[in-house]
């Protein structure tokens, strides 16, 4: 058993960690307490309260985690485009000097990300980005500034393999990149066993969405997949929980295409109010943009259907949906391919849903990912 003195020692040499964050976002609040709580680092946020992501909610931080409050100056563009300038955030790296800084992804809605890395390479803060990896989507311009960070970065931890293997693939150090996947809350794993689902006495399939009704969401595709499998005599029951922009018009398609019988509108719940929910779907259905919902359904044994991924049409979480193994992917746009995949992944719900209970405990935890985040940033410090 080491001295007490030898512990002193150990806590002294631990790296100081900062990482440069918008808000405490609160489907954060597990990790960032587990980081925080790790005796390996010494680790705080340095943030501010307002959230360009104006529908997202904070936490409020508890000991042990160690914040550094800043001010955001945001400019909200559109409901998911802003800028924002992060005022003190040079002031507290300067003041700080930790060994390590973490920056939010080379992206460019966070302008003061970008004389951050350069004061800290002067200051010789080691720096590295937790990223989604990608490269795509501000032209050639905003591919090669991208690069450029990427590759004279310290580190970079990224969201998934793909992403990882998109950067070794452009020319980045693989020695530098740890994949971290990612996580929701402690709350949200609840329903961790096939024993906690309801067990079913008819054949009817139980079909979920959860999440804000955007019209990137496609939700126009998930109603007439009602309609087509309502036309076959299928025996199913969707259950649409959340609201949005599109509710109005989603409902006006459900009501017009004569499947009010079958989908059922329940508006945005929260939390607690989630698991009768989750308890009793089958499969859970993304018609588009599958991101941290997916490991929600995941997370209590739900398989996933969503659109094939073309491009840059999925976030990083898209990865933990494998075909025949926790889930499906559908035709681009197609209803028709959404109510057959429904309909022939509906059978084999055991065996996919034991297997997103798998996957979700090995990659998608908040102890996985914590984990993953702390031996990225050790290897950093240590290079």
């Amino acid at each position: 058993m080491p001295k007490p003195n030898e512990l002193n020692s150990d806590l002294e040499t631990r790296p100081v960690v900062v990482l440069q964050y918008l808000t405490l976002i609160h489907y954060r609040e597990s990790v960032f307490n587990r980081i925080a709580s790790d005796p390996r680092i010494d680790f705080t946020i340095c943030c501010g309260q307002k959230s360009p992501y104006q529908k997202m909610r904070n936490f409020d931080p508890q000991p042990p985690l160690k914040v550094k409050w800043i001010k955001n100056f945001v400019i909200n563009i559109t409901q998911m485009h802003f800028l924002v300038w992060q005022w003190g955030a040079i002031v507290n790296l300067i003041r700080t000097r930790p060994n390590v800084l973490i920056l939010l992804g080379a992206d460019p809605h966070i302008l003061s990300s970008f004389p951050l890395f350069f004061i800290a390479k002067i200051l010789r803060v080691k720096v590295c980005w937790w990223s989604h990896a990608t490269l795509s989507g501000q032209g050639f311009l905003g591919r090669w500034l991208r690069l450029f960070f990427y590759k004279h970065a310290d580190g970079i931890l990224a969201y998934d393999e793909v992403g990882r293997l998109r950067l070794e693939k452009a020319g980045v150090n693989p020695s530098t990149m740890t994949t971290i996947w990612n996580c929701l809350n402690d709350g949200d794993y609840k329903l961790s066993s096939s024993d906690q689902r309801v067990a079913k006495k008819d054949r009817t399939m139980r079909v979920l969405y959860i999440g804000r009704l955007y019209r990137d969401k496609k939700m126009n595709l998930l109603i007439e997949a009602a309609a087509i499998l309502k036309d076959r005599n299928v025996s199913l029951v969707i259950d649409i929980v959340g609201d949005g922009p599109e509710l109005a018009a989603t409902k006006e398609k459900s009501a017009a295409l004569e499947v009010n019988d079958v989908v059922r509108f329940h508006g945005a719940k929260y939390d607690d109010e989630l698991t009768p929910f989750l308890a009793d779907a089958d499969i859970g259905v993304i018609p588009s943009w599958a991101g941290l919902s997916a490991i929600q359904y995941m997370a209590a044994g739900i398989p996933v259907i969503t659109e094939e991924n073309r491009g840059m049409n999925h976030p990083p979480e898209v990865s933990a949906i494998i075909k025949d193994e926790t889930g499906a992917f559908f035709d681009f746009e197609s209803a028709e391919s959404l109510a057959n995949t429904i309909e022939t992944t509906f059978p084999n719900v055991e065996s996919l849903s034991n297997s997103c209970l798998n996957l979700v405990r090995e990659r998608f935890t908040p102890e996985a990912v914590k984990e993953a985040i702390i031996l990225g940033v050790l290897k950093i410090n240590a290079s």
